[in-house]
């Protein structure tokens, strides 16, 4: 058995696509690239999973679970804006 280290990201998109209830990423990203307002966001602080709808290109959104500026969305945390 090997341990894998995932970064901060991958957690991150790992736990979008489960409250989601997606089984990949990639389906995740499809369902998010089809919609044309909003998409996920998580927050980036260690210990938050709070989530949200936010823009496509949101890299600074407001928590409401922990007050900082440290929403991101999907498509942004994913690399593709």
């Amino acid at each position: 058995m090997s341990n894998i280290a995932l970064s901060n990201k991958a957690l991150k998109l790992m736990r979008l696509c489960d409250l989601n209830g997606f089984d990949s990423l990639d389906d995740l990203l499809l369902a998010t690239a089809l919609k044309d307002a909003v998409c996920p966001a998580i927050c980036m602080t260690e210990g938050c999973d709070h989530t949200a709808d936010m823009e496509p290109d949101q890299d600074q959104g407001f928590c409401e679970a922990c007050g900082g500026n440290t929403l991101v969305s999907v498509l942004v945390l994913a690399g593709l804006i």
